[in-house]
């Protein structure tokens, strides 16, 4: 079973716990005006943008708001049937070919637990690929908690920016982040979600945790969590497709617009850690990047 925190983690939270940023500017280097990056959790609500110190003055100096999607990308019917697509497992790979009876009981027991009320079955969802399922019940169990499903952050800060006049753009196609999400292959994925259902209440105690980090604005919290959970369930290879790799492409692709206009950034908090994250990476880039008060 998945490691609960240890205690070095907790004593480290401690520690750590009185750093709480999500906002940060990013300046010099021969920049004309500042930009800005902002940590998200795609699945917090809009709102808490009125939360976050730094936030209204960030809006009113951008040129631009750009996220790893734009927002119209999001919600575009043929884009969302690319989606559909690629979620579908093949005829051979279905659920019900993947797993043992005993396994597929542990998945529809833990589907039933957050999909069940809203009238789905595991059997419904058969054709789906293992990650797809895998999705579906992350974003119920974070329902669960009272976060929005639907007046997501990422989505309510374009939005508030084209309010402003602002343009908006991502950095990604919706086709590039389903293949990162759904390419793996299907043994991998149906490893990986019968290990989470087996590990449910972990991974619901973890869950809880990243949402309580987040709200309370402590970064530090939260790249402690994400280190723990991504060690347990990423390898070498998930981990630079999912995050490095993009942040890479990220800052390679800043270095470039920011000169011309200013930029809020708004991208999963997970791209801010450690010496790979896009906070560091624009320093080697000869950045000065400080958090906003």
């Amino acid at each position: 079973m998945m490691k609960r925190i240890s205690l070095i983690l907790v004593i480290a939270l401690v520690a750590l716990a009185s750093q709480a940023q999500l906002l940060w500017k990013v300046s010099g280097n021969g920049l004309e005006r500042p930009s800005y990056i902002l940590g998200t959790y795609h699945l917090a609500p809009a709102s808490m943008l009125d939360e976050i110190p730094g936030m209204d003055q960030a809006f009113e100096g951008c040129d631009v708001v750009v996220g790893e999607l734009k927002k119209e990308d999001m919600m575009n019917p043929n884009g969302l049937m690319g989606l559909a697509s690629m979620m579908m497992a093949p005829a051979d790979s279905t659920l019900d070919k993947l797993y043992t009876p005993e396994q597929y009981k542990v998945i529809e027991q833990v589907f039933n637990k957050y999909c069940g009320t809203m009238g789905l079955s595991l059997g419904m969802m058969s054709r789906l690929k293992p990650e797809a399922i895998n999705l579906l019940i992350t974003l119920m169990r974070v329902g669960s908690m009272e976060m929005s499903n639907t007046d997501l952050i990422d989505i309510g800060a374009q939005e508030r920016g084209s309010q402003l006049g602002r343009a908006t753009m991502g950095f990604e196609t919706l086709e590039e982040q389903a293949k990162l999400l759904f390419s793996d292959p299907i043994a991998k994925q149906a490893q990986s979600l019968l290990k989470a259902c087996e590990e449910d209440d972990v991974q619901d105690e973890q869950a809880q945790a990243l949402k309580d980090a987040y709200m309370s604005q402590d970064m530090n919290r939260m790249e402690a969590l994400f280190t723990e959970a991504a060690e347990d369930g990423w390898d070498e290879d998930k981990m630079d497709s999912m995050v490095t790799r993009r942040n890479r492409n990220w800052v390679g692709k800043l270095v470039t617009m920011m000169p011309e206009q200013a930029c809020l950034v708004c991208v999963g908090a997970a791209h801010l850690f450690g010496d790979q994250g896009v906070l560091q990476l624009l320093r080697n880039e000869g950045y000065t990047v400080e958090p906003m008060k």
